[in-house]
């Protein structure tokens, strides 16, 4: 009599610690507790009767074993996930993967409106501050900041972005005030590590491009650049899409009227091949429409 099949999920969570090498992030990949994982693969050895991994310290290493089995199930996987995909694409969630700042600034508080336009739809979104892997990651669609294109995959820009300098109310409004542009060489700037060229474009914009602040802090991350901003720091550089919130409560203010067009933007990126998914295109076109909308009512 021919030998039980392992479980699906079990070949799930021993494709993805082979390919990351490392329980742990395979289990967060797949949203399980490590030794949730670790059970897993260890049922999955027995009941091949053999050893798929030696456990190293720190990390894995597949056994020659390991390395067939896996040149077998890959494959197996990626069949399976394209026929639920085409015959029950409404049971697998849409998995977004999106930069922390933009995640936190303008996708979660507008997630309300694509669930009641498409609440067929369900989204897993994965905050982060690294491009996600399409090749190794499970993820339909991205957000990303830059340039692009990004080779091999589908990537279009969601909106132009200005730029401008926010600052607490109270920093504005100090001693010494910020009244034009030229005040800031009484204050402390606010760079992000990942756009330096960002405050020089708009020192240019504003015609003094030759000024030197009182101090200069960078951050590695935007939200961090924003809270210090918030906390009256210094001045930071943002966009209406991520300090739109802030300056509606009053917690940030603009100083002044000047901005400068960013060369880099907001990219919505796919596999090409998923273009035709349902799923993905609602994503997309919502994302397009809603941040045109927020574009519009901002100029207002």
């Amino acid at each position: 009599m021919p030998r039980d099949l392992p479980p699906t999920a079990a070949l799930r969570a021993f494709a993805c610690a082979a390919h990351t090498l490392s329980f742990k992030r395979a289990a967060a990949q797949l949203h399980l507790s490590a030794s949730a994982l670790s059970r897993q693969i260890q049922g999955l050895e027995l009941h091949l009767g053999v050893r798929l991994f030696r456990r190293l310290n720190p990390g894995l290493e597949l056994t020659e074993e390991g390395r067939r089995y896996l040149a077998a199930v890959d494959p197996l996987l990626e069949r399976l996930e394209a026929a639920q995909a085409q015959f029950a694409p409404k049971l697998r969630p849409l998995r977004v993967s999106a930069l922390e700042s933009f995640s936190e600034s303008w996708l979660v508080p507008n997630l309300a409106d694509f669930e009641r336009a498409h609440p067929e739809i369900r989204l897993e979104i994965e905050a982060t501050l690294r491009y996600a892997d399409f090749a190794r990651d499970p993820v339909d669609v991205a957000i990303r900041f830059g340039r692009g294109p990004w080779e091999g995959l589908h990537a279009e820009p969601l909106a132009e972005l200005d730029f401008f300098p926010v600052c607490s109310p109270a920093l504005a409004a100090g001693d010494p005030p910020l009244r034009e542009p030229a005040d800031l060489a009484r204050h402390t700037l606010i760079h992000v590590a990942q756009t330096p060229a960002a405050w020089p474009a708009w020192l240019r914009a504003a015609g003094v491009e030759s000024l030197e602040p009182r101090r200069s802090v960078t951050y590695d991350h935007v939200a961090l650049a924003l809270a210090a901003a918030e906390s009256g720091q210094g001045v930071a550089l943002s966009t209406p899409i991520l300090c739109v919130r802030r300056l509606r409560e009053g917690k940030l203010v603009r100083p002044f009227a000047v901005q400068a067009r960013s060369a880099e933007t907001y990219h919505f990126v796919c596999r090409p091949e998923d273009l035709g998914d349902p799923r993905v295109s609602a994503f997309r076109d919502w994302l397009v429409d809603r941040l045109a909308a927020d574009a519009s009512a901002s100029e207002k």
